[in-house]
């Protein structure tokens, strides 16, 4: 019961987020506005950690699964992807170093960040 409430959190943030994102026709995608929201619920303390802790490492534990629909995508358009093969498969590693990088810097920063407000 307690996973059940931990995904109804995490998925009414996202659904409002993605509302929020098409009635008022931002820019940003509704996902990424659901993540700025849940940070701010989290940092302003509406939201605890231990609310959404058991459903976001079950998330976590099995990101690998959320992988494979895109994949086959992929797959399944191979004629019309094959022909630009080499610069796809070089984009593909070029993004996921550059999201390495920012995904370390941002930890980092956030260390610092999370750590004088411990002190």
């Amino acid at each position: 019961m307690k996973l059940i409430k931990q995904f109804a959190i995490i998925f009414s943030i996202y659904s409002i987020s993605d509302i929020l994102s098409k009635t008022l026709k931002l820019p940003i995608p509704g996902n990424v506005i659901g993540m700025m929201l849940l940070f701010i619920l989290l940092l302003t303390g509406i939201v605890r950690e231990s609310h959404i802790d058991e459903a976001s490492d079950l998330l976590i534990a099995n990101m690998s699964l959320l992988f494979i629909p895109g994949t086959l995508a992929i797959i399944d358009e191979y004629q019309y992807v094959k022909a630009e093969i080499i610069p796809f498969v070089a984009i593909c590693i070029f993004m996921a170093i550059i999201i390495m990088i920012a995904t370390g810097l941002s930890a980092q920063f956030f260390e610092k960040l999370f750590s004088k407000f411990r002190k």
